[in-house]
This record gives C-alpha cells, sequence and structure tokens, in this order.
C-alpha cells in the first residue's frame, strides 16, 4: 500500500469519529501518520464530508447572529455553502472551521414562502424541545428539505450524544420523508457506543408538515425510551446471574468479615 493510500484510510477514521470527537481522532491520525503535510494534502475532503454528516453549525460572515448548517442540500458549486436566510453565498475552510468570502446570492427557488415558514416552525419546536439544537430548512432539487441537529456533549462525564434529522418535502408529490439518528458514546473504564436510526414517509398537504415531523420525532423517542427501559428492566436482568456459583445467596452486610477471613486464612 503507498504512502498516499495509508493515509487516506486513516483519514476516512474521521468519518466515524463519535460526536464531538472529531478533533482527538484527528489527532490520533496526525500521531499515526507522523507527516502533517501530506496529511493535510487529503485531509481537507474528508473533514468537508465529516462537517456536513455532523451537520456542523457555522456563523456566517458578516451577518452578526446568524447561523446555518452545513450539510451537502446547500452547498453550491466550487464547494461553497448558502444561507436561505441571510440569502448569502461563502466559502469554508474545514480545516480551521471558518467561513470566509461572504457575497449575496442570487434570488432563487421555486418554494420561498414555504421554506421560509417552515423554518420559522421549526424553529419554534427546536427551541421548546432541543436544549442545544439548530434547524436549518433548504430549497434542494424541488424539495424543502429540513435539517435539524442537537449536540450535547460532555467529556468531562465521559461522555458524547447528538440528535441528527432530515425532513425532505416532495412539493409535487406531497409526500414526506424523514430520517432520525441517536448516536451515545459512553467511554468511562470502556467503549460503549448507542447508534440508532429510525425512517419515515407519509403524505402530507404543505401545512402540515411541521407538524407531521414533531409527531414522527416524539414517536421516535418514545420509541428509545421504550428500548431503554426494556434493556434495563429484561435484558440485564436476564444477563445476570441469579445466584453466586456456590448457589448460595451473599450476606452483604458480612461481606467485609468474608474478605477479612480470607486474608486470615492466606496467612496462616
Amino acid at each position: 500500500m503507498s504512502s498516499d493510500d495509508r493515509i487516506a484510510k486513516a483519514a476516512s477514521l474521521l468519518l466515524h469519529s463519535p460526536p464531538g470527537e472529531v478533533d482527538d481522532v484527528f489527532n490520533d491520525i496526525r500521531g499515526i501518520v507522523n507527516d502533517d503535510e501530506a496529511l493535510q494534502a487529503q485531509i481537507e475532503p474528508v473533514l468537508a464530508e465529516s462537517n456536513m454528516q455532523q451537520f456542523l453549525v457555522v456563523d456566517v460572515p458578516d451577518k452578526e447572529g446568524s447561523k446555518v448548517l452545513l450539510t451537502p442540500y446547500n452547498q453550491v458549486d466550487g464547494g461553497r455553502f448558502h444561507d436561505p436566510n441571510t440569502n448569502t453565498v461563502f466559502a469554508f475552510d474545514h480545516l480551521r472551521r471558518a467561513a470566509y468570502e461572504p457575497e449575496e446570492a442570487a434570488e432563487s427557488g421555486e418554494h420561498t414562502e414555504l421554506r421560509a415558514r417552515l423554518q420559522r416552525s421549526l424553529e419554534q419546536y427546536v427551541e421548546a424541545h432541543f436544549a442545544d439544537g439548530f434547524v436549518s430548512v433548504f430549497e434542494h432539487e424541488g424539495s424543502v428539505v429540513s435539517c435539524l441537529v442537537s449536540n450535547k456533549y460532555s467529556p468531562g462525564n465521559f461522555w458524547n450524544g447528538s440528535w441528527r434529522a432530515v425532513w425532505s418535502y416532495d412539493v409535487a408529490k406531497g409526500q414526506l420523508n424523514g430520517s432520525v439518528k441517536v448516536r451515545v458514546h459512553y467511554f468511562e473504564d470502556g467503549n460503549v457506543q448507542l447508534d440508532t436510526q429510525s425512517d419515515f414517509t407519509c403524505d402530507v398537504g404543505e401545512g402540515e408538515v411541521a407538524e407531521a415531523i414533531k409527531k414522527f420525532e416524539a414517536e421516535f423517542q418514545q420509541g428509545v425510551n421504550d428500548g431503554f427501559r426494556q434493556l434495563s428492566e429484561r435484558t440485564f436482568k436476564g444477563l445476570r446471574r441469579a445466584l453466586p456459583v456456590t448457589r448460595n445467596r451473599i450476606d452483604w452486610e458480612k461481606i467485609a468479615n468474608y474478605k477479612i477471613g480470607g486474608e486470615l486464612a492466606n496467612a496462616e
């Protein structure tokens, strides 16, 4: 395998990074490759894919207070990105995570009113239900696409998590297709990951899209909660041995005496 192939393989690990841990994986890759110049030449497209995959929230340059998600649905020619709320197109440095060179975009789109209305409705929904959530709504190939992300990082407590959802409404067909994904990484004294996803589809009118999204996401959340409850009440209990191999119950109040007795026996 050539040097370039090894770097490409190592760089691809970024796409499998747990939420909030891209920098950690990148630093590990730097240590493995040990050639920053060669790595930087190949890492940009992988970082771009990772940032769009994770729905990175970025500040729109020269538009104070305005933010937008980086997604495949608002990427335009030349690797630039479009913020429909401020009608701005900008370049983005994926290595430094910085937006630059803003330009006013030409007015375009057949469903601007629907997109703006859905943006407002989903912003209210996100504010009510996601502590650290953000939503961007775009027009993409004849559909109105809503991208929602909520990240919660707590590396000091050994866990990170993300909620990501994509909802595509085909205006001509009146069909809504969605996918919701939750990923959580817990890494205290181990390495445990939750990675679950659910897909939805239904026929709805333009005025019902936001309510349908709320309904489906609530069902998904309830399903995750039910799964955890069953895991705790049934699955884990089934894995646990009811009695120790001696077939006798342990008197936990006397466990310290057992330990002392064993140590004395060994000393003798």
